[in-house]
């Protein structure tokens, strides 16, 4: 069987198998795959847990080789070989969050099924899946075994293939369909930074107001959405703190940004107010394309004269929260890349050693030619109020692969055969498997103008754009394993 007689073959065996794929897919998206406190054998949770044995299970099915790597990841197999083709997805998922239409575990409306991870990563964990079926069932001439890898950890850590690559051997080649179409190349360095203050005990020296409490967002890579401070006032001050506070709102907008609407809500009691902020959640690659609550939140809280001992802690984690990395002193840019974007994730306080304390996380991705090192070090040294603690939690590299190789023009080739789509190759923010494996890329699932559907509401993807990629998929399989 050759290439062509292969493409014949999937012409006839995708829509045969339309149907189980799309109930294969629904399966998958009804667990809720958050990554939680580890179990016995379970290092990320119980449900992330059930969705890699119903990965296991559906591969087992088809007559495929598995196998379950200590709970950490699994893969399943076809063919025989000393080298091997791979690719690798996830089965774990950011939390569904609120503003959903459809049902976020799993809903097939018009053509399109709706659901958390649809998209990111659970559709392609399911057309990767039946792209080796397809292989399988075909008879294709497999020279290198084909190999499925689905983590569970990549939303927050990529401890799961870090694992799996400590004890699994690393392919020949291999492309993981976590990104966008026509083919991702380079991918940005990642950094974590965390600042800290104190919230005043009480009332004190002259101030009216004290922040009590302070928190929101869902995870640092996801853009905050909501926002929510508690205050605690001067009984009888609360409706002119509120009305200074609408007085801000404008100005907040404009600091913020985004295509979102940024809305606040006051609520008033006796010697109490809370301030509850609402912007749109994008991913933390992009945050360009969402609103930051607690950007905002920060902005007006700062604002605020009466509360004197945070208003400069708080302006500096506004600051902080430009998208660009300016108010951490780490903004750059290079031609590969493109510049360094920045987002304020997560804010709560915490109790420590009788202190309430507030920990903000910023996730950052930085451009491919600049040195994690030296980002760490203008972070540690940026100007800040005394009151503020800096600390850079992690630092992950940028990952690059020659956009001439073997790989590359492979599966260039038959995107732009199945699509008559020639757009060139492209970098991102976000990271993906990819950087796991040398010369590795990212090969979609998203499409140029497509719109922008990971960790947002009413993620989706369409049956046909599901289909397409299985036939996507097993036709660069059947390139790099024959």
């Amino acid at each position: 069987m050759d290439e062509k007689a292969f493409s014949a073959f999937l012409d006839k065996w995708i829509p045969e198998h339309k149907d189980e794929i799309i109930e294969s897919l629904l399966g998958l998206l009804k667990i809720n795959s958050v990554g939680a406190q580890p179990l016995e054998g379970k290092p990320f949770g119980e449900e992330v847990d059930r969705a890699i044995q119903y990965f296991i299970d559906e591969a087992r099915k088809y007559g495929m080789m598995t196998k379950n790597v200590d709970g950490y990841a699994a893969h399943a197999e076809i063919g025989s070989g000393e080298e091997m083709a791979m690719t690798l997805t996830h089965v774990d998922i950011v939390p569904a969050g609120t503003g959903w239409d459809h049902d976020p575990f799993g809903e097939l409306h018009e053509g399109l099924i709706y659901g958390r991870g649809s998209t990111d990563n659970k559709g392609p964990t399911v057309a990767s899946l039946f792209a080796l079926r397809a292989l399988k069932e075909a008879g294709a001439p497999l020279k290198r075994r084909v190999r499925h890898v689905v983590g569970g950890n990549e939303e927050s850590g990529f401890r799961c293939v870090r694992h799996y690559f400590e004890v699994e051997e690393k392919p020949t080649y291999g492309f993981s369909p976590d990104a966008s179409f026509p083919l991702v190349f380079a991918e940005k360095g990642s950094m974590n930074v965390q600042i800290e203050f104190e919230l005043p005990g009480a009332l004190s020296g002259g101030a009216t107001c004290r922040v009590t409490e302070l928190y929101g967002g869902e995870r640092p890579n996801i853009v905050a959405s909501k926002g929510v401070a508690v205050l605690e006032v001067t009984e009888g001050s609360e409706t002119d703190l509120i009305n200074e506070l609408k007085g801000r709102v404008e100005d907040a907008r404009k600091v913020v940004g985004g295509p979102g609407p940024l809305t606040f809500e006051f609520q008033q009691e006796p010697g109490k107010v809370t301030v509850t902020a609402h912007g749109k959640a994008a991913h933390a690659a992009t945050p360009d394309e969402g609103t930051n609550a607690l950007t905002g939140l920060a902005y007006i809280l700062s604002t605020l004269g009466q509360c004197l001992e945070t208003a400069p802690a708080l302006k500096f984690m506004a600051d902080a929260g430009d998208i660009h990395g300016k108010g951490l002193c780490i903004d750059s840019e290079d031609d590969i890349s493109g510049k360094l974007t920045c987002n304020l994730g997560m804010a709560a306080v915490e109790e420590a050693e009788g202190k309430r304390i507030v920990r903000v996380i910023y996730n950052i991705r930085y451009p491919v030619k600049v040195s994690g090192e030296e980002l760490k070090n203008r972070a540690d040294g940026c100007p800040r109020p005394d009151s503020v603690k800096v600390t850079v939690l992690s630092v992950g590299s940028p990952h690059y692969t020659d956009p001439e190789s073997f790989l590359v023009k492979e599966l260039l080739r038959i995107y732009r055969e199945e699509t008559g789509d020639m757009s060139p190759p492209i970098a991102i923010g976000g990271g993906t498997y990819a950087k796991v494996i040398p010369g590795g890329v990212a090969y979609g699932p998203g499409k140029p103008g497509d719109p922008e559907l990971a960790h947002q509401a009413n993620e989706y993807i369409s049956v046909d754009d599901l289909l397409q990629l299985v036939r996507i998929y097993a036709r660069a399989l059947f390139a790099l394993a024959t």
